[in-house]
C-alpha cells in the first residue's frame, strides 16, 4: 500500500498506545489526559504531513524531526511536573514518543519500508525464540523481581537466532556479514531492554498486561515494548 498509507496508520496508532499508557500511569482527570494525548497526536500528525510533503519548518537551522520531537518532550515534561509522576513513567512515555517519531522518520527514508520489515523480522525472532528457549531450557531467571518469565537461557537462545536471522535477511538493508551480525546483536539487546522497561512499569502500576485489546497477548504496549528502543536506534544508525 506504500509509505503514505503506513505513515498515517502508524501516526494514529500513537494515540491508542499513549491512551493505554495514560490509563495505567496517570492520576490526571480524564479530560486532561485526553487533552495531552490529542495535543501530542497533533504534533506527530503535523510532523508526518511535513515529512510526506517534504516541507522544512526551519531549513538549515534545525530539521523537522528534532524540532517536533523537542516540542513533544517539553509538553510531556510539563505534564510530568503537573502530574507529579515517577521517573520510570516519564522515561517510558518519552520512549513511546521517541519511537513513533523515529518510526515516521524511518518510513520516509529511501529504503524505509525495508528497514521497518528488517526490524519487525528481527524483533519477532527475538520474542519467539527467547520464549521457546525459556520454556524448553530456561532454569535461571534474569531478574525475577521484575520479570518472572525471562531466563538467561531463553535470552541467550533469542540472541543467537536473531543474529542468524539478521544475517539471512541482510540484503534487505544491503549490509555485509559483519554489520548484519553486529546489528542483529544490538537490536536483540535493545529489544530485551525495551521489554524489561515495560515490565518495570507494569510492576510499578501493579498490572500483568498493559491492556486487553489483543486476546491472549495483552495490550498494544505489550506488543510494541520490544520496539521502543530498537526503532530510535535504527532511525539514527541505519541509513
Amino acid at each position: 500500500m506504500g509509505t503514505p498509507f503506513l505513515t498515517i496508520l502508524f501516526c494514529f496508532l500513537f494515540s491508542l498506545v499513549l491512551l493505554e499508557f495514560e490509563s495505567l500511569s496517570s492520576i490526571l482527570k480524564k479530560r486532561i489526559q485526553y487533552f495531552k494525548i490529542v495535543l501530542l497526536q497533533i504534533i506527530l500528525l503535523v510532523y508526518t504531513i511535513f515529512e510526506i510533503n517534504n516541507y522544512d519548518i526551519l531549513p538549515i537551522i534545525i530539521n523537522n524531526f528534532i524540532f517536533f520531537l523537542i516540542f513533544s518532550f517539553l509538553i510531556n515534561l510539563f505534564f510530568f511536573i503537573f502530574n507529579k509522576t515517577n521517573l520510570i513513567k516519564f522515561i517510558l512515555s518519552n520512549l513511546i514518543i521517541f519511537s513513533f517519531f523515529s518510526l515516521i522518520g524511518i518510513l520516509h527514508k529511501p529504503n524505509g519500508l525495508y528497514v521497518i520489515l528488517y526490524i519487525v523480522i528481527l524483533v519477532s525472532t527475538m520474542d519467539i525464540f527467547a520464549y521457546l528457549g525459556g520454556k524448553i531450557l530456561g532454569k535461571n531467571k534474569i531478574i525475577p523481581s521484575i520479570s518472572k518469565g525471562k531466563t538467561i537461557e531463553g535470552t541467550a537462545i533469542g540472541l543467537v537466532f536473531i543474529i542468524i536471522t539478521s544475517f539471512m535477511v541482510k540484503d534487505l538493508i544491503n549490509y555485509n556479514i559483519i554489520y548484519s551480525i553486529m546489528y542483529g546483536l544490538i537490536i536483540g539487546i535493545l529489544s530485551f531492554f525495551g521489554d524489561l522497561i515495560e515490565s518495570v512499569f507494569k510492576r510499578d502500576v501493579g498490572v500483568k498486561d498493559s491492556g486487553k485489546l489483543i486476546p491472549g497477548h495483552g495490550g498494544l504496549m505489550d506488543r510494541f515494548d520490544g520496539y521502543f528502543l530498537v526503532i530510535p536506534f535504527c532511525y539514527i544508525f541505519i541509513n
